[in-house]
This record gives structure tokens, sequence and C-alpha cells, in this order.
């Protein structure tokens, strides 16, 4: 019917096909290797079958990788040579199924021996003959300065290590712990932490401000007078001293002139020293603060205000921020220190 149609015998277009364009050829070739790289040095390479969730996820994984590229023309994927690259694809197949060249094949080796044995190699805070110690980090970090539990998870939370062992998970979770402290400890370094100031009164900042100072605290525009006062009372209640805090910022003179008369009748207007554990600012961070060189271990926002650049840049990305504020606040306020 077909030649009839089209007026010519197509039985030979049929034994013989010819397209237009090629047919495609599926590759089911599964080889992995590190090769040399012009700009990261060495890479991983990566030919596998395409799978539509396989690539979803590299993509999805390119800012954890660092590195992941296709390779048009070698009709493979580059990844960067990293621990974060070779966990992903650890995770995506079943490394006995590729053909790899050794080296690469040790490195998924460390790296398995690694993830199995992690109580080996992260650095951690557990308990030994009834001390905490920190284990598994620089042979130059310092001992630890106390013997009390709650002090050791804060100090060596401002060393970078927020992972413990199981006799410390228990203390976290034992009525010893308040659950304010309990949550904040929880956290990840980085991630922004919110209390809710109609549910929790400031008092619940103690641990904190004991633990991680020197502390900056951010006074919201508008009610600077108010929330300075609240937050001076509380300090001074935990037993830190006039001479211990600094305020760097003043209001222009006429009815806010009151703010400043409060800061100057308690000798809140000293300098920064190395016995300052408090500075409070407002909406823009003061040179002063800058130049003193100060290192501050945690920042407490007190409320959302018209945040100047230089306090979002300064504090948007500590690895201890706590958020203190009514709770449809904190949404304004974590969007303006993004």
């Amino acid at each position: 019917m077909l030649s009839g149609f089209v007026k010519q015998d197509v039985s030979t277009f049929l034994k013989n096909p010819v397209f237009r364009l090629p047919i495609r050829k599926i590759s089911n070739a599964k080889k992995m290797s590190i090769i040399s790289h012009p700009v990261y040095t060495k890479i991983i390479t990566a030919t596998f079958p395409y799978n539509d969730a396989t690539v979803d996820k590299i993509r999805k994984s390119k800012d954890d990788i660092g590195f992941a590229q296709w390779n048009k023309e070698e009709k493979a994927w580059n990844f960067a040579l990293s621990e974060n690259a070779l966990q992903l694809l650890m995770e995506l197949f079943d490394l006995s199924e590729f053909e790899m060249d050794a080296d690469l094949a040790e490195l998924f080796q460390q790296t398995t021996n690694i993830h199995a044995n992690m109580e080996k190699y992260i650095p951690m805070l557990v308990i030994e003959n009834m001390v905490p110690k920190i284990v598994n980090s620089a042979a130059n970090m310092p001992e630890l300065t106390t013997t009390d539990i709650l002090h050791s998870m804060f100090e060596a939370r401002r060393r970078g290590i927020s992972t413990w062992d199981e006799t410390i998970s228990n203390f976290l979770e034992s009525d010893e712990v308040d659950s304010v402290t309990r949550a904040f400890l929880k956290t990840d370094l980085g991630e922004s932490f919110h209390i809710d100031s109609e549910i929790h009164e400031i008092s619940c900042l103690e641990n904190f401000v004991k633990h991680m100072g020197p502390c900056l605290v951010v006074i919201p525009g508008g009610s600077e007078l108010d929330t300075t006062c609240t937050a001076y009372e509380f300090l001074s209640g935990i037993g830190i001293k006039n001479n211990e805090m600094s305020v760097m910022f003043r209001l222009p003179s006429g009815p806010s002139e009151i703010f400043n008369k409060f800061v100057k009748d308690n000798e809140l207007n000293s300098p920064i020293t190395e016995d300052t554990k408090i500075v409070f600012v407002s909406s823009k961070l003061p040179k002063p603060v800058l130049k003193s060189k100060i290192k501050f271990n945690g920042i407490i926002n007190l409320g959302f205000s018209n945040v100047h650049y230089t306090m979002r840049d300064f504090v948007g990305k500590h690895e201890n921020l706590v958020f203190y504020s009514k709770k449809k606040q904190q949404r304004e306020m974590t969007f303006a220190f993004m």
C-alpha cells in the first residue's frame, strides 16, 4: 500500500533504511579515573549510562561538590577531586560495577573507612575519666580550661566543634540544661537561632552571654532606650559590670537625649578594652568597633531595624548569631542579615 501511495517501490528502503540523523548509541560503560586538569590540577572523570534521577542529583549537588561538569566530547562527567564528590559518587553508584584506577579506588576506600569510624577522625567533645576532653583535634589546640560539661560544650563550640559523644549527648537532654540552651547547642555552626521574646524572658540568654563572650548586642532603631535598659538590667543581674559594657552609638539631641544621659550616668560610654564583655550597637557598625580588633564569640540581635551594609556584612554569617525578638519580626530580621 505504501509503494502505491508514494508511487515508488519502498522495499529497498525498508531493508536498508537511511536516516537523516545517525541513531544515538547508548553506552553501558561504567568507568571512573583521576585525570589531569588545567585549572583544578586533578579531577575525577566518570562514564556511566544516562539516568534522569542521577543527573538531576548531580546538578542539585554542584554547590556542595565545587565542580561538576558534563564533557560533551568525552561523553563523561567531570568532578572535583574532593571528599564531597567522592561521597556523592558513593551514594549514586555501586562502585563494584565500575572499572577504575588504583589511586581512585584507594581514595574511595579511605573515605569509606573514615565514615565507618568517624569517632576516630572528626574533632569532638568526649568524656574521658569523668573529664571533658576534645579528641581528634589539631596538635596545637589548647586543652579545655574547664571540667564543667556545659561550660566545655560552649568552649568547644567557640573552637568550631559541635560534635560530642553519647555521654555528653545524654547530659544535654537532661534536666540540668534548660530548653533554650539545649536548642542552641544543637544548631549547626552558622545556623541562625531564633528565640521568641513573647514566650521566653531575656534571662534565657544567660548561658549564651556567660560562655560566648565577648558578645555584640544589636539594638533596634526606634526603641533604643527601652531595649538597652532591659538588656542592661539583665546583664547587670548576671554579674557583668558597667566597665565591661560599652555602648558604641548615640542618638541626636532633643527628645532622645534621655538615652544619651542613661549611657553617661551608668558609665557605659567607655571604649572597648580587653576587659569588655558586651558591646552595644544599633543600625550601623561604628569604626571604633572594627579598629578595636575585638573578636565576638556571640552576637545577639534584639530586634529588627534598617540594617546598614557594614552591619549586615559583619554579623550576617557569624557562626553564633541569636535573634531574640517577637516571632513575627524574625522572618524580617533573617532576610535583613542575609
